[in-house]
């Protein structure tokens, strides 16, 4: 990863050395007098960036002069301007082989050979440039990075050093050092290279990028943001940093940082789709759905046909419970992929959700009629049924379920909860025991057998041991801490039964069998109003427990007569 950032840098700088090396005439022209008012003219429009009539001047002053290889190279570098790239390097090559001696030729036709990746020859001809005249600061800049593009490390820093030695001030020298450096994983001697560079250039972003990249390495992640935020600040546009930046608050587990910093590249590239995904990744994860939601809206407005983008967006939606929406984007999904399983799966989630139970089965089934590898489909499936009072359906989907996946927990625990809402005692603690024998840790296997056991009034110690290890896998569940206290009714222990019923009801204040088990201790206490109370309570939650209404009614009415009495 790192390798392929510090590799960009100086190809970057390569391609574009035609331009930045060349801001003015590579030396005084001797041109005859008849051809300079062409050139003088050629040269103004060129400064201005009229590149036509540059080459049409320059042309003009070269058939007065045809020989001159400065008139030459002055069209070769206007051709590479307007991106006539094979004219250009055709009329370097005829020139310097009339002219092998024209230093000016040579490096141009270098730079040439070296953007259409013609290393060897690059190579050769700033060698020979170098020779004819060793003060060419661009030669050995630019063997130093063709060298080292060939993995010549020894030569690049060879020629590299002994140019610092002519020009120690030279910060592109030092940089391409550091460079060659840290491809040879000598990050110190890299990070005393690049910190020389800042101090002869303090402007220079890419220095304080691999400084930030050396720290990073080394852990120092503070420093590296140092470093990052440096090169950010003088240039606002340096991606690279930014990434890095964005990467070392993921690391730290700051998202909020990484979501301001994706947010600034978005500013800079609001066309970058890449950065909208990954905000929105970051906005799910912090919990700002809303926002999440956005950012995905922004990539499906560009790539409508982006299915993994809008599955996520009819999750985020499903997540703030927007499940019109959700369903709208996730049939999209299933019509242009119609076995796409997360699909089906969403779909069905928010029927349920919904009550409509029915068009659940329908989603499930369906997935079924291409898909039978996934123990968890057949499920939902059977838990529909159930949902939907189909018990011997749901157990039939569990049986073929079962059939397949014979060592799937899920499957196991849910054929016990069919069993059970049967009235087949011993067939639900068979699938129960099955369930914590394939997973040990299996809190709700755990929690409903010792209930069951519980409200039977049988191996209570059982009850209490498998209840007790339920909870140190759930410690706040509310619903397994009314086991405990039913237990502990069931065991005699009413103080203790009471304080735990009470605890359950502060985590779950809206369940009516939490409050029909407070009743119920009550009673056995002789509290009769606390009872009556505790029941009332009940009766405002009965619709979420089938045949609670008239059980918890009968105990009321028993309760009341018995108090006339």
């Amino acid at each position: 990863m790192y390798r392929k950032i510090l590799l960009i840098l100086p190809v970057l700088f390569v391609f574009s050395c035609a331009q930045i090396f060349r801001t003015e005439p590579a030396e005084s022209p001797d041109i005859p007098k008849e051809a300079y008012y062409h050139y003088i003219l050629g040269y103004e429009a060129e400064l201005l960036g009229k590149w036509e009539d540059a080459l049409n001047n320059y042309s003009e002053a070269l058939k007065i002069d045809p020989s001159s290889p400065y008139i030459r190279t002055q069209i070769s570098y206007v051709l590479l301007r307007t991106g006539k790239i094979p004219e250009a390097i055709a009329m370097t090559e005829e020139t310097v082989k009339a002219n092998p001696d024209y230093v000016p030729a040579l490096m141009l036709l270098g730079e040439l050979y070296n953007s259409q990746k013609n290393t060897d020859k690059a190579i050769r001809i700033f060698e020979k440039a170098l020779k004819l005249d060793n003060t060419q600061a661009d030669a050995y800049l630019f063997l130093g990075v063709l060298y080292a593009a060939e993995k010549r490390y020894s030569d690049a820093k060879e020629i590299l050093e002994s140019f610092l030695k002519t020009d120690p001030d030279n910060a592109m020298g030092m940089y391409y050092l550091g460079l060659i450096n840290m491809d040879l994983e000598d990050y110190d001697k890299a990070a005393e290279y690049f910190s020389k560079v800042t101090e002869i250039r303090p402007n220079f972003d890419a220095a304080y990028l691999n400084l930030g990249v050396i720290s990073e390495l080394k852990g120092d992640l503070k420093q590296a943001e140092k470093h990052y935020k440096k090169s950010v600040e003088l240039n606002p546009h340096n991606t690279i940093a930014q990434e890095r930046l964005t990467q070392i608050y993921l690391k730290d587990k700051t998202v909020d940082k990484a979501i301001e910093q994706l947010r600034n590249m978005s500013i800079q590239e609001p066309a970058n789709l890449d950065i909208h995904r990954r905000l929105g990744f970051l906005y799910i994860e912090s919990k700002q759905y809303d926002r999440a939601i956005e950012e995905f809206r922004i990539v499906l407005t560009a790539k409508p046909a982006d299915v993994q983008i809008r599955y996520y967006l009819a999750v985020t939606l499903e997540e703030v419970d927007r499940y019109k929406e959700a369903s709208e984007e996730l049939k999209k999904i299933i019509a242009v992929d119609p076995k796409n399983i997360g699909a089906f799966l969403h779909l069905g989630f928010i029927y349920s959700k919904e009550g409509q139970h029915t068009d659940a089965v329908k989603m499930y089934e369906e997935i079924l009629s291409f898909e039978k590898g996934k123990p968890e489909v057949y499920v939902y499936l059977g838990v529909s049924y159930m949902q939907l009072k189909d018990y011997k359906k749901a157990e039939g989907i569990f049986s073929e379920g079962l059939g397949l996946f014979p060592n799937d927990a899920e499957l196991n625990f849910n054929m016990a909860v069919a069993h059970e809402k049967t009235g087949r005692f011993e067939e639900m603690v068979k699938y129960l025991r099955r369930t914590i024998e394939i997973n040990p840790e299996h809190a709700d296997a755990l929690n409903y057998l010792g209930y069951s056991y519980a409200d039977k009034g049988i191996n209570l110690e059982d009850a209490l041991s498998l209840i007790q290890k339920a909870l140190k896998l759930k410690p706040d569940n509310g619903y397994m801490i009314d086991s405990l206290g039913w237990v502990y009714f069931k065991m005699g222990q009413h103080e203790e039964a009471v304080k735990t019923l009470q605890k359950a009801l502060s985590i779950v204040n809206n369940d009516p069998v939490i409050h029909e088990h407070l009743g119920d201790v009550y009673l056995s206490q002789g509290l009769n109003k606390d009872a009556l109370d505790a029941w009332e309570n009940a009766l405002k939650f009965h619709e979420k427990e089938e045949g609670l209404k008239g059980r918890v009614e009968k105990k009321i009415q028993d309760l009341k007569l018995k108090i006339q009495k």
